[in-house]
């Protein structure tokens, strides 16, 4: 959803997913270690190349491709696995700025278990207390201030304040385009029939004593972090 709101802003660009950093930064890692093996016979090291340098470099590389691809635009991508991996996105772009959609996991699991390739319950928590803990330790970590966490509750229910706070995180101007795409679309590729945003709030509150334990054991500690719940009083209510 967040994306596709902000590459409506005319200084931004979006394109298709990617997963292809993930496996080039790992890949790097291997390059570098194996063009400094031998010392001062070795360019990188005998350059003094560091990892840091080494991906900088590399990440201008891509930016360059992607940044032709954007007609000179700021390029966004929304690729969910690079949650898990944020410490080598910066590695590789060392100016980046990241918005984290956090949503409750309750809802999350309600989502997952409708997809077209549905994900059972229990690991459906699983999945949402393992982005998000490293989605929360990255944004409590020394790169802080590159990370700005929006609410999906709020972006659906308060969305012209959310988007304008996103767009000074960005150094940008406010874009009416971009609030209207959430507030007056139906989201795509939604698992939910009714195509309503604000419906997909709060739907587990059905769940039954089970599935709340459930939930609980895998990512209740998560939930609480994430301050939507104060403690497990609602596992029990």
């Amino acid at each position: 959803m967040m994306q596709w709101a902000l590459r409506q802003h005319p200084e931004l660009w979006g394109g298709q997913e990617s997963d292809f950093l993930i496996p080039l930064a790992e890949h790097l890692r291997e390059v570098h270690a194996y063009g400094s093996k031998r010392g001062k016979l070795h360019w990188l090291s005998g350059q003094q190349v560091g990892e840091a340098e080494f991906f900088a470099y590399v990440g201008l590389g891509v930016n360059a491709l992607y940044t032709q691809r954007a007609g000179g635009l700021r390029w966004v991508e929304q690729t969910p696995q690079y949650t898990l991996h944020m410490d080598d996105i910066l590695a590789l772009f060392p100016g980046a700025l990241f918005i984290m959609m956090l949503r409750d996991g309750r809802d999350v699991v309600e989502s997952l278990k409708n997809f077209v390739n549905p994900v059972e319950h229990t690991e459906a928590s699983r999945l949402w207390a393992h982005f998000v803990t490293a989605g929360l330790d990255f944004a409590d970590g020394p790169h802080r201030e590159r990370v700005h966490v929006v609410r999906y509750q709020d972006a659906v229910e308060n969305t012209s304040v959310t988007m304008e706070k996103i767009f000074a995180f960005l150094g940008l101007a406010p874009c009416e385009e971009s609030v209207s795409w959430i507030t007056d679309r139906n989201p795509i590729n939604s698992s939910f029939a009714d195509g309503d945003r604000r419906s997909r709030v709060g739907r587990w509150h059905g769940w039954s004593r089970k599935q709340r334990r459930a939930f609980h054991e895998q990512a209740g500690e998560v939930l609480i972090r994430a301050g939507f719940e104060p403690d497990d009083a609602w596992v029990w209510s």
